[in-house]
């Protein structure tokens, strides 16, 4: 199974189908999505599901553990609280140093590898927060 997170936006505010994933609702078209499966092989065929189930997207940030470092560290998402996602970008990012800072941390969802660096021509590692 391989395992994905992320954050996407709706172009227009609406009502999601029912989706067999754990998903929070940010704000009116904001929302972070996690689980596994084995229908997706990549990044890309997570984002075109979305389009297809849901809509068009303004934005999206999808980490699949087939091509990115991703660790989720909740077992089950809560639909209450706040969430914020931390893009974390240094010369030395290294994302095990990253998992084992915030990995006894309650309010961690993931962490996970999300595209490079066009500042240092890395990896770009993202904490996911729910408080």
């Amino acid at each position: 199974m391989k395992l994905f997170a992320g954050n996407f936006t709706l172009k227009e505010e609406k009502e999601l189908p029912e989706l067999d994933y754990d998903i929070i609702k940010i704000d009116e078209r904001n929302y972070f999505i996690m689980w596994g499966s084995e229908e997706f092989w990549s990044s890309d065929a997570v984002v075109s599901f979305l389009k297809k189930t849901i809509w068009d997207l303004a934005y999206y940030n999808i980490s699949i553990d087939w091509e990115d470092s991703l660790e989720i560290l909740w077992q089950e998402l809560y639909e209450q609280g706040s969430y914020e996602c931390v893009r974390i970008e240094w010369p030395n990012v290294d994302f095990q140093e990253v998992l084992e800072r915030f990995s006894d941390s309650w309010e961690v969802i993931c962490v996970r590898e999300c595209g490079e660096s066009k500042k240092y021509w890395n990896r770009l590692v993202r904490v996911d927060f729910l408080y």
